[in-house]
C-alpha cells in the first residue's frame, strides 16, 4: 500500500503540530486556536461556543463514517505515544506479550459521566439559545497543571505501564473513550483492510504485527476482510503480509464474506474487569481535577489488577512495590512547574520503570495474568467495598455537580445570595476550587458578608498561593467590603506568607495612613535588617521620612536604594531635589527615571512641573502632552498645557508690546 511507507513522517508531523500549538499558546502567546480535544465538542452542547476543538471533533467523526478508526491508527498523538513506548521497551529488551480485553466498562463508565454533565447542565440551565464561534475559548492544554513531569507520569503509567502488563496499545484497548466511540462508527465505515488474492503462504504474521490484537489472519480467512471493530487501519498487517495479499479499499470484492469477527478469549475475568472500573471511578473522582482523566484511569485500571493480584496471591512482588513507591513519589512531585527540573525527574521516573521492567522477575504476575485471572471470581468482600465506594463517591459527586449547576444557574440570574449559600457548602468540590472561593468571595462581598468573603479569599490562596493575586484580593476586600476586614487580612498574609516581603509593605503602607509611624519603621527596618541590598525597604523608609517632614533622613534612604537601582530610584531623588527647588539637579534624575522605565505618567507630570518651575514652558507643554498620550482623559495635563500656553501668550505679548512702533 503506497500509503503505509508515509505513516511513520505523518505520526511524527502529528506530535511537532502538537507541541508546536502548545508552544505558540505558552510560549509566543499566539491564542487564535485553542484546545483540539474532543471534550470540546461536549462543551458546546452544554454552552452554545463553539471553538476550535468542536469544529476538529465534528471533522474527525464525520471522517470516522467512512474510514471507522484510521484516526486512531495515523493521527491520535496518545496513540503515538504507546507506539513510541512499545518501540523504546523492545529496544530496551523488555518484549510485553500481548493479552486480549475485551472488556468496555471504563470507557462506558468515563463516556456516562461525560453525557451525565451534559444532561444535568442542561436541567438547571436549559439548552443553549443560541450559538457562537470562539476557537479559542478554551486554553490549550486545559483540564491539568502543564507539568512536563507529570506529562511524562502520565505516558509512563498509561503507556509503558499498561504495555508491560498487557501488550501494545493497552490504553485504546481498555481505557479510551474515544477509542469506543471510533469502535461504533467502524460498524458502518465501508472503509476496510481487504483480502484482495488468494493467501498462499501464512505464518500469520498479520495477526502478530496488529497492534490491536486482533486475529486478522482468521478474520480474512473467514471473511475476506477485517471486520472487527477495534481495527485502526495502520496498514501495519498490509506491510507484514509477505504475500501482499491485503489492501484497504471502500469496495466490497469476491473475498468478502458475511460473518461474525473472530471472537478473542479475554485474559482478564468479567468480576476482575467490573473491579477495576470501580477502581477507576474512585481513583477518577479523587484525583481527576489534579492530574487528568487519562492517568486516573489508567490508575485504577492498573490498582484493580494489582489489588486483585496481591488479594489473591497475599503477596507482593518487587516490581509491584517498586512501582508503586515511584507513582506515589512521583505525584507528589506532579505539580513541579520548573520545566528542565521537571523533565529530569520525568525521564527519570520513566528510566526507573525500564530499569525495573527489565531486571526485576515479574513471572508470577504474568502466569497469574495468563492462567488465572481469565477465569477467576473476584472475592465478594473485597468487590462489595470497592463498588460501595465507588457508588458513594459517584453519589456525593453528582450531588456536587448538581449544587454547582445551580449555584451557576442562580448567578446568571443575579440571586447572588443563592449562589453564596450554595457555593459554601461545595466550593472545595469545584474542578476549580482556588477560583470557586474567589468567586464566592466576590457574591459574599457584594451581598455585604466581609468576614465570610475574607474566609473564602483565605482558602483561596491555601490551594493556589498566589502573591499578586493575594494583593488583589486585599483591594478587593478593601474597595468593596470595610476597612478593618481589609486590614486584618493584610495582617494575616503577612504572619501566614512572612518570606513575602510585598505583604510586609503592605502592612507598612496601612500604618502610614493611620499615621503609625513607628510600627511602619520597625516592619521597614526589618526588611532591611534581612536583606540590606533591597531596594524597596529603602525606597518605604525614605517616604516615611517625607512623610514625617524629615527630608535630609529621607535622601539618605533614597540615595541607598539609587545605589542598589538607579532605574527605579531615580525618580525619588528627583523628587527630593525638585522640595528643595534644586530644579537643575532634579531635571537630571527626572530624565533618567523617564528614560529607564516604561512610560508612566506620574513620572511624565512631576518632569513636566520641573521644567515649568524653571519657566521652560515649552519642554513642560510636549512632557504634558507625552502624559496625555498615555491617558487621554487626565484632565490635569490639559489643564496645566492651557495654563502654560497661555503663559506663554502672554509672554510674547509682553515682548511684543516692548518693541518700537517702527518695528
Amino acid at each position: 500500500m503506497i500509503w503505509a511507507r508515509f505513516r511513520r513522517p505523518l505520526l511524527l508531523l502529528v506530535y511537532i503540530l502538537f507541541f508546536l500549538h502548545t508552544a505558540l499558546w505558552h510560549h509566543w502567546g499566539y491564542e487564535g486556536v485553542g484546545h483540539l480535544g474532543f471534550g470540546e465538542f461536549f462543551g458546546t452542547m452544554r454552552s452554545g461556543v463553539i471553538t476550535a476543538g468542536t469544529i476538529f471533533s465534528i471533522a474527525v467523526f464525520l471522517h470516522a463514517l467512512f474510514f471507522g478508526g484510521l484516526f486512531c491508527g495515523w493521527f491520535c498523538h496518545w496513540g503515538i505515544t504507546q507506539d513510541v513506548a512499545f518501540w523504546i521497551m523492545k529496544k530496551a529488551g523488555i518484549k510485553p506479550c500481548m493479552q486480549h480485553l475485551n472488556s468496555r466498562l471504563i470507557p462506558w463508565a468515563w463516556f456516562i459521566i461525560i453525557i451525565a454533565q451534559v444532561v444535568i447542565y442542561w436541567i438547571f440551565n436549559g439548552f443553549p439559545t443560541s450559538f457562537s464561534f470562539n476557537p479559542s475559548a478554551t486554553p490549550v492544554w486545559s483540564g491539568v497543571p502543564r507539568s512536563i513531569l507529570l506529562i511524562c507520569l502520565t505516558t509512563m503509567i498509561s503507556g509503558f505501564f499498561l504495555i508491560f502488563l498487557f501488550g501494545e496499545r493497552a490504553f485504546c484497548r481498555s481505557i479510551c473513550t474515544f477509542r469506543l466511540w471510533f469502535s461504533w462508527l467502524e460498524r458502518f465505515a465501508p472503509h476496510k483492510v481487504r483480502q484482495t488474492k488468494d493467501c498462499t503462504s501464512c505464518q500469520q504474521e498479520c495477526t502478530s504485527s496488529c497492534p490491536m490484537g486482533l486475529d486478522v489472519a482468521a478474520e480474512i480467512r473467514d471473511l475476506g476482510h477485517v471486520k472487527n471493530t477495534e481495527c485502526i487501519k495502520c496498514h501495519i498487517c498490509i506491510g507484514a503480509c509477505p504475500t501482499g495479499v491485503l489492501e484497504t479499499s471502500f469496495k466490497k470484492n469476491s473475498f468478502h464474506k458475511n460473518g461474525q469477527p473472530a471472537g478473542q478469549t479475554s485474559a482478564l475475568s468479567g468480576s476482575i474487569s467490573l473491579l477495576q472500573a470501580g477502581m477507576a471511578i474512585i481513583v477518577l473522582i479523587l484525583f481527576g481535577f489534579d492530574v487528568g482523566g487519562n492517568i486516573s484511569l489508567s490508575l485504577g485500571f492498573l490498582a484493580g489488577f494489582l489489588l486483585i493480584h496481591v488479594w489473591h496471591s497475599r503477596s507482593i512482588t518487587l516490581f509491584e512495590a517498586i512501582i508503586s513507591v515511584l507513582v506515589v513519589v512521583g505525584l507528589y512531585f506532579k505539580d513541579d512547574m520548573n520545566d528542565p527540573v521537571s523533565l529530569a525527574k520525568g525521564l527519570l521516573a520513566i528510566a526507573v520503570f525500564l530499569i525495573a521492567a527489565r531486571t526485576v522477575g515479574f513471572e508470577k504476575g504474568f502466569a497469574f495474568i495468563n492462567k488465572t485471572a481469565p477465569s477467576l471470581q473476584t472475592s465478594r468482600v473485597l468487590m462489595a467495598v470497592v463498588l460501595a465506594f465507588a457508588l458513594f463517591l459517584g453519589v456525593s459527586e453528582t450531588r456536587t455537580s448538581i449544587l454547582i449547576h445551580k449555584a451557576n444557574a442562580a448567578r446568571r440570574s443575579n440571586d447572588t445570595g443563592t449562589y453564596a449559600t450554595i457555593m459554601e457548602s461545595c466550593a472545595g468540590a469545584h474542578s476549580d476550587p482556588a477560583g470557586a472561593y474567589f468567586d464566592l468571595a466576590k457574591a459574599q462581598l457584594k451581598i455585604n458578608e466581609p468576614q465570610k468573603a475574607a474566609r473564602s479569599l483565605k482558602k483561596s490562596l491555601d490551594l493556589m498561593f498566589s502573591a499578586k493575586v493575594a494583593i488583589e484580593m486585599y483591594e478587593l476586600l478593601r474597595t468593596f467590603g470595610n476597612s478593618q476586614v481589609a486590614e486584618e487580612f493584610a495582617a494575616y498574609l503577612m504572619s501566614t506568607y512572612p518570606e513575602v516581603v510585598d505583604f510586609v509593605f503592605l502592612n507598612g503602607s496601612i500604618m502610614l495612613e493611620k499615621k503609625d509611624f513607628v510600627g511602619a519603621e520597625n516592619l521597614y527596618r526589618g526588611v532591611i535588617a534581612k536583606q540590606p541590598d533591597n531596594h524597596d525597604g529603602y525606597i518605604a523608609m525614605g517616604e516615611l521620612r517625607l512623610q514625617q517632614s524629615r527630608i535630609d533622613e529621607a535622601e539618605e534612604f533614597f540615595s541607598r536604594a539609587y545605589t542598589i537601582s538607579p532605574a527605579s530610584s531615580a525618580f525619588y531623588m528627583a523628587d527630593i531635589c525638585f522640595q528643595r527647588q534644586e530644579y537643575s539637579k532634579a531635571e537630571s534624575f527626572y530624565a533618567e527615571a523617564v528614560s529607564k522605565n516604561p512610560p508612566n505618567v506620574v513620572y511624565l507630570m512631576d518632569q513636566g512641573g520641573n521644567f515649568a518651575a524653571q519657566n521652560k514652558l515649552r519642554d513642560a507643554i510636549n512632557t504634558w502632552k507625552k502624559a496625555l498620550e498615555i491617558a487621554p482623559d487626565l484632565s490635569l495635563a490639559r489643564e496645566n498645557i492651557d495654563q502654560a500656553e497661555a503663559a506663554l501668550a502672554a509672554k510674547k505679548a509682553a515682548i511684543l508690546g516692548d518693541k518700537p512702533e517702527s518695528e
